[in-house]
């Protein structure tokens, strides 16, 4: 039995690990659809790593040089002439049977172990020190160079080999600058386009600190990931290769032993990334909601203040950082901790080669100039390591990061844009057939709405909170689409037209009135830059707004977010200003003006009543004595239409109408009487 339950386990670790890398390859594939368009500057960025690599190498026949041809020493010499760590190659010998002179060139090192069962496979010399050695030789040759002229010249192959080296890597890291900036910003506005785009239900689902954390934050990791990360990637990856080959040159046997931790690095740098992707994971949730507690304060700040709760929304404030803090102090742990580790398993190998060559060196079978070349390209090799360790590290985040950008990109649409035809003006009436709606399945909100509204009419919608007034009213202009039954408009559906031609038609204001922060013309002429004032000035007379934007400093006056700076009757007619240059043959009111104290109300209302002359208009209404005149009252009740008619018609009938009627006229004289006996 404990068998069986041990086999399911692996079997369910396993699929668990197929699952995350399946994951993280259609992560990978999502990012790459960002990217492909700069392969052009990905090709040039490869260049620069391997021209970087081969310039690092060269340092090394510099030096070489400078112990040869500059100090001529006689290590320096040995090291050299000789092809391994071994006894120095004998000077050549004049062969006097008139045979050619053998040189440094011509010499057959002696190559065993893996080395040399390499070169005998593929038939090629491996040894790159003696590669090198032979490429300064000739380029010594090349150029003419006597022994009078050598030093000058490894002083120009210095400059030549640290500018070759410095350009390399402007390139490599520049054009890697380029792949990031300009893939990232495609990401970020397909991100943005994905979420503008997304129907109502999508941002009650998600709010808006998580929506602005995957466009700012997320998009920002993902962005250092690619262009300050995979540089190291491209860039350190080759020259590891060849400081390995480089270290194989000396002596295969002795370099094999000492790489014999790099499994063992690779396994702490591996699970060092699994942890530190786990826990970027948790640091941008975490981050996501400071970014929502911050949004609802500041959106909220009367409500915090008129309520006192400025200490308790610090305190939610703390207490969400801090869970922000022990995630990212996690995440440091674990990037700080894996350089140490890394570090000493490099010492640990690096320490096993000073006793070894060191006593070799101690016993004259090596120079301490080879000691001096070998260890010093072993420690090149930490800086590689280090970079390519700290690159999985971020590329983890990056992925983390990416994966939470993907699921709000492939975040099903509930209403699609999938009309091609366009919606003439409305010429006979907007149709309800058979409309059903429920944010969930098991909680219905309408339940089979059959309504006809004629061309002109003012329809006024009424009801308790609840009744799905807002919700009937907002399945026109497709915020949301009905689960049952269909919408139309002169007899189309609004699901076979474009969603833009639908929406021209369709004017709206609402008790939230939303501004930008911008100038009262902007607000005014939303995305109608081109619109010359005076127009603007039209909209706004006829709004009861032009005298009150004179007086407060004129029409390019930037009025705060959502229009903090001015009052709400205020902001509520230059909504309405907005709506009438619009000019839209259909109107929705939603409570407009269930905020405003008496004397606002009075502009508003007159203001709306010159908006509404000769349009189809829907209102929802809480103040009944605002919708007195309309053609039509519909009230609403358990997502149902109960009663319809005439204000007058209405309270005859004696039913919800009349009740809602009554208890505001009551609620209303109390509210009068009780001002009357404060005065």
């Amino acid at each position: 039995m404990a068998g069986s339950d041990l086999f399911e386990d692996e079997t369910v670790r396993g699929a668990a690990l197929v699952e995350a890398s399946g994951d993280r390859i259609g992560t990978a594939r999502f990012l790459l659809r960002y990217f492909k368009r700069y392969l052009p500057a990905g090709a040039l960025a490869v260049v620069g790593a391997i021209s970087y690599a081969v310039f690092s190498i060269f340092i090394f026949v510099v030096f070489q040089a400078i112990l040869s041809d500059v100090l001529m020493t006689d290590e320096g010499v040995d090291v050299l002439m000789s092809g391994g760590l071994g006894a120095p190659v004998e000077a050549p010998v004049e062969d006097t049977s008139n045979g050619p002179e053998v040189g440094p060139g011509d010499h057959e090192p002696e190559t065993t172990g893996l080395g040399g069962r390499l070169e005998e496979w593929l038939g090629i010399d491996l040894n790159l020190k003696q590669l090198l050695a032979q490429t300064y030789e000739w380029m010594k040759q090349r150029a003419g160079i006597d022994e009078s002229e050598v030093v000058g010249f490894v002083a120009v192959l210095l400059v030549v080999v640290l500018a070759g080296r410095s350009l390399s890597q402007f390139a490599n890291g520049y054009f890697f600058q380029v792949i990031g900036l300009g893939g990232t910003n495609e990401l970020r506005n397909d991100l943005y386009q994905r979420i503008l785009h997304q129907s109502s239900t999508f941002y009650a689902e998600h709010p808006s600190g998580e929506l602005v954390s995957r466009i700012g934050g997320d998009i920002a990791v993902i962005q250092n990931a690619i262009s300050n990360r995979l540089v190291d990637l491209f860039q350190q990856a080759p020259v590891l290769v060849v400081l390995i080959w480089y270290l194989f040159s000396f002596d295969g046997k002795l370099t094999l032993f000492c790489l014999v931790v790099l499994p063992a690095v690779a396994f702490v740098v591996a699970r060092f990334g699994k942890g530190m992707r786990r826990t970027s994971h948790q640091s941008q949730e975490r981050l996501a909601d400071l970014s929502n507690l911050v949004a609802e304060a500041v959106r909220g700040h009367r409500v915090v203040k008129a309520f006192g709760m400025e200490d308790f929304e610090l305190s939610r404030f703390r207490e969400a950082t801090a869970r922000h803090l022990r995630v990212r102090l996690r995440a440091q742990l674990l990037s700080y901790a894996s350089s140490p580790v890394v570090e000493i398993l490099v010492g640990v190998g690096v320490g096993a080669i000073v006793i070894y060559a060191g006593q070799a060196v101690r016993e004259g079978r090596y120079e301490p100039s080879d000691l001096v070349l070998y260890i010093g390209a072993l420690l090149a090799l930490y800086d590689p390591l280090r970079k390519l360790n700290k690159v999985n590290l971020i590329v983890q985040e990056g992925l983390a990061a990416a994966a939470r950008v993907k699921s709000v990109m492939e975040a099903p649409r509930d209403v699609e844009d999938s009309g091609t035809r366009e919606l003439p003006v409305i010429s006979d009436a907007i149709h309800y057939d058979g409309v059903s709606f429920g944010y969930k399945e098991d909680r219905a909100v309408l339940r089979g709405i059959d309504l006809s509204i004629p061309r002109g009419q003012l329809v006024a919608f009424v009801g308790p909170s609840g009744a799905g007034k807002s919700t009937l009213v907002n399945l026109l202009p497709r915020f949301f689409d009905p689960s049952k039954g269909a919408v139309r408009i002169d007899g189309r559906d609004v699901r076979e037209v474009s969603l833009k031609s639908l929406r021209a038609q369709i004017g709206i204001v609402t008790q939230e009135t939303m501004l930008f922060n911008d100038s009262i013309r902007a607000n005014i002429a939303y995305g109608r830059a081109d619109l010359p004032l005076e127009r603007v000035r039209e909209a706004a007379r006829a709004a009861h707004a032009d005298d009150f934007i004179m007086e407060e400093g004129g029409y390019e006056m930037v009025i705060g977010e959502s229009g903090v700076k001015l009052s709400g009757g205020q902001r509520q007619r230059l909504a309405i200003a907005r709506a009438l240059l619009k000019d839209p043959p259909i109107l929705i009111l939603d409570e407009a003006t269930s905020h405003l104290d008496s004397e606002s109300e009075a502009l508003v209302q007159d203001a709306l009543e010159r908006l509404m002359q000769g349009r189809t208009a829907l209102v929802i209404a809480h103040r009944l004595s605002t919708i007195q005149r309309a053609d039509r009252i519909l009230v609403m009740d358990e997502g149902k239409v109960v009663e319809e008619g005439t204000h007058t018609e209405l309270l005859q009938r004696g039913g919800v109408y009349q009740r809602l009627h009554d208890h505001q006229f009551h609620a209303t004289e109390s509210a009068r009487s009780d001002q009357r006996s404060a005065s």
